[in-house]
């Protein structure tokens, strides 16, 4: 039975099940070939995953799906945002070397710099790429409602989880079961992001308001999940930290965030599915290039927003 003191005890053992999650870095060497070889099938189920869940969101859309070629293009894009963010990543970490030495240095808090790694080497970085890379996609593409929206900026994500894994991959078979879980972390950010776009633009099509509204969460609510789940799991600070009392606190809120982003994923993915012809409704054409739907009255009647309208 394992005890709450000595060599063996289950506060320890959180920490270290906890620290499992961070274990990521490039693959290296023959020494690690075991971990090497279960980090390439974590990254391999992974994106088969995410593959089945794009597949079927394209399958989804009403009355017709988009292309295969169109769907293709986000998800290269994607590859090509992985590239993109290392760059700025290693532009940011060159900036904070130069002004501060090391971020230890200039920042003294743990918690703050946890947040303060994972925003510039991962949340802010990643989300802002993964955006220019939708806007591209919007020129070439045109998506011509919502849900395209949501879609092709998943996408994006999808892209980006595909080479990612393979860059990054756990050594150990715990890392790789909590890789697993997180398979579609960048898919709902690509998601997340899309939706709210796409409902920015159908909403000042109709005259509405709300556009100003959703376009800042289409950065906002990623980058902050973004930012959240890195400090708390590759960033925590906590995990280094001498004080058994601080690596606790820090692994109970890795399982908080944890916890909360895997409950994330489901809602989102379902509440996509759920609202499949409501958003596929929502045509992003202004009002003088198609006539608005009609009822059975005469009267105009343009898409409603879904009920949970934000997810």
């Amino acid at each position: 039975m394992l005890r709450w003191s000595g060599n063996v005890s289950i506060k320890l053992g959180i920490v270290r099940f906890l620290q499992f999650i961070s274990e990521t870095g490039p693959l290296d060497g023959p020494d690690s070939l075991g971990g090497n070889a279960m980090g390439f099938i974590a990254a391999l189920i992974a994106t088969i995953l995410c593959a089945v869940v794009y597949v079927r969101m394209i399958r989804r859309e009403v009355p017709e799906p988009i292309s295969k070629k169109r769907a293709a293009i986000p998800a290269v894009l994607g590859l090509l945002a992985v590239f993109l963010a290392t760059m700025l990543m290693i532009g940011f970490g060159a900036v904070i070397k130069a002004l501060f030495g090391s971020l230890s240095e200039a920042v003294s808090s743990l918690v703050l710099r946890s947040l303060v790694s994972s925003f510039f080497l991962a949340g802010f970085t990643e989300e802002v790429v993964k955006l220019l890379m939708f806007l591209v996609v919007i020129k070439i593409v045109k998506p011509k409602n919502v849900y395209e929206y949501g879609l092709l900026c998943a996408g994006v994500g999808f892209g980006f989880t595909a080479l990612e894994e393979f860059i990054y991959a756990g050594s150990s078979l715990v890392a790789m079961v909590l890789r697993i879980f997180f398979f579609a972390m960048h898919v709902v950010f690509g998601l997340l992001m899309g939706l709210h776009l796409g409902l920015a633009k159908y909403c000042r099509l109709q005259g509405r308001g709300g556009a100003g509204k959703h376009v800042f969460l289409a950065l906002f609510l990623p980058v902050l999940w973004h930012t959240l789940f890195d400090a708390v799991t590759a960033s925590n600070a906590a995990f280094n930290s001498d004080d058994e009392s601080v690596q606790i606190a820090g692994a109970v809120m890795a399982l908080i965030v944890c916890a909360a982003s895997v409950a994330g994923q489901i809602i989102l993915l379902v509440h996509f599915k759920k609202n499949t012809q409501a958003y596929c409704a929502m045509r992003l054409i202004a009002p003088e290039d198609a006539a608005a739907p009609v009822t059975e009255d005469g009267a105009d009647a343009a898409p409603r927003l879904p009920d949970d309208e934000a997810p």
